[in-house]
């Protein structure tokens, strides 16, 4: 998948970045986990959140994924460089992203470290210059890693839902994309359309058959 990280390479990128205590790990951690973009993460405050208590969460790691409820957050705005105000989110409109239990945890590790601050994540200039993709990249190459763009973070987030089996719908109205053809291109890159498809081919001999072959194969290199 040419621009998209597998789940081996988001993996890969996440480990590293912690374990070398990168400044922006929690952003890219939370690109990744929410598909939010760019701007949305700079704009984020604390107030945009609903978490539940940790003493719930706590307990709702021993129920079923599909039941778990950790909270909300409310993308109502975002972060614009080019006139360095905050404004409407690129649709024009806010959304809801659901908080999973990974998001959870980060996100009250990030409350412990910024309890003063109103914003979530972590302030750089880069990011308010709109640089966030060559930071990115600049630890990509430096960790030998594939060098993606920050964008690629939010396509990842769709492609790795959709290959999980969420509906494209659902994905779009999480990350607030209004054209269908690019979460077509999501699908695509995902390989849902195509997983299965060739199951019902039936070329190979049966099982049974294969190790027929297997054992007088062995029974003649023992004759010889």
């Amino acid at each position: 998948m040419v621009g998209i990280l597998t789940l081996g390479e988001i993996r890969a990128l996440l480990t590293q970045a912690r374990d070398h205590d990168h400044a922006w790990y929690p952003t890219w951690a939370m690109a990744l986990l929410t598909g939010m973009r760019s701007g949305e993460l700079n704009a984020l405050l604390w107030t945009d959140i609903e978490m539940v208590s940790e003493e719930i969460a706590r307990a709702q790691e021993k129920l079923l994924a599909e039941k778990r409820r950790y909270g909300m957050i409310r993308v109502t705005k975002t972060w614009n460089t080019r006139t360095k105000k905050t404004g409407p989110t690129k649709g024009g409109y806010w959304r809801s992203v659901p908080v999973s239990g990974e998001l959870y945890w980060l996100l009250t590790e990030l409350k412990a470290r910024t309890a003063n601050q109103n914003h979530v994540l972590p302030r750089f200039w880069e990011w308010d210059k709109g640089e966030q993709a060559r930071v990115l990249r600049t630890f990509c190459l430096g960790s030998s890693l594939k060098s993606i763009k920050f964008h690629t973070l939010r396509a990842c987030f769709a492609t790795q839902l959709i290959s999980d089996g969420v509906a494209p719908t659902r994905v779009m109205k999480i990350g607030g994309w209004k054209d269908i053809k690019a979460m077509q291109r999501y699908i695509r890159m995902a390989g849902i359309d195509e997983a299965g498809a060739t199951e019902g081919l039936k070329f190979l001999p049966s099982d049974e058959a294969m190790m027929g072959h297997v054992v007088n194969l062995f029974d003649f290199k023992a004759k010889r």
